[in-house]
């Protein structure tokens, strides 16, 4: 991942601490962070339906609202500000942030180096023009194929598909960089691009919205468990918003908020911290 963007905090950006936090939960925080009650929080938001803003500049989105109720019952909140994806590994290892609210999957260039706290199952489709369509990965060999900048698993994707490009004798792919989803949702419609890999839920959302464009290998490509992150130091409290999760799983309000987003199918039966999510 390449360094910080300068982040900008959003407005009526911290979520409420709930008065009825879980007292078996809170006390796995870290006395210095439950003092201090807040968190800082960032994410890119322009992923829709995963983080962005709503009206008003609310941080809105499934992460949001998931990460929101799991910090609640730990007695916390959540402060958000905007980084671009490619600084939110460094904004985490400077503690310019701690917790990172965007998609970040156990790779090998980011385990170890942050905490990671997996809890819904993601897979990548691409993004194409309406009525291109691909029936299987090498269908895009030769192609200009688009990426979000500082993205190591969507970098991994690519290059897994480039190699079966290369062993089966076609042209290899052409990468394109983009700092945002919408940079490269705007390069596809304008023809710059021939597809753009992102993941499912916000290429399936911006096709419903856009009938100009369509989505190839919806769900087909790298499906994994995957979640957020929290600085490599902050490892009680990694294993406290875990047990939130597990608690949320447990009593119906993780199938809630999810179903809320018309995401069921994200769901996990547990969630899963560091080595105990499969790579």
């Amino acid at each position: 991942m390449s360094g910080c963007g300068n982040s900008a905090p959003a407005a009526n950006s911290t979520q409420t601490r709930s008065a009825s936090a879980d007292a078996s939960l809170s006390k796995l925080v870290p006395d210095d962070i439950r003092a201090k009650g807040t968190l800082e929080g960032g994410a890119s938001f322009d992923t829709q339906p995963m983080n962005f803003y709503s009206p008003g500049n609310k941080p809105d989105g499934v992460i949001i609202d998931l990460l929101n109720a799991a910090a609640a019952r730990l007695g916390l909140s959540i402060k958000w500000s905007q980084i671009p994806y490619s600084g939110l590994v460094p904004a985490l290892q400077s503690k310019r942030v701690e917790i990172a609210g965007a998609q970040i999957s156990k790779t090998a260039e980011n385990n170890g180096v942050v905490n990671l706290l997996a809890f819904y199952k993601a897979s990548s489709s691409l993004l194409v023009p309406a009525g291109k369509d691909y029936t299987s990965d090498t269908d895009a060999c030769g192609t200009r194929f688009g990426l979000t900048t500082g993205s190591t698993v969507n970098k991994n994707i690519a290059d897994s598909i480039n190699k079966e490009c290369t062993d089966a004798g076609k042209p290899a792919l052409q990468y394109l960089y983009f700092p945002s989803f919408n940079a490269g949702q705007d390069a596809v419609r304008a023809g710059r691009i021939d597809s753009f890999l992102n993941s499912t839920p916000q290429i399936q959302l911006a096709v419903k919205a856009d009938k100009t464009l369509g989505a190839a290998l919806v769900g087909k490509i790298a499906a994994r468990e995957t979640g957020v992150a929290l600085p490599k130091e902050y490892g009680p409290l990694t294993q406290a918003f875990q047990g939130a999760f597990n608690a949320m799983i447990a009593d119906g309000e993780y199938k809630k908020i999810l179903d809320k987003w018309d995401l069921a199918t994200m769901a996990v039966d547990k969630a899963d911290i560091n080595d105990q999510i499969p790579m």
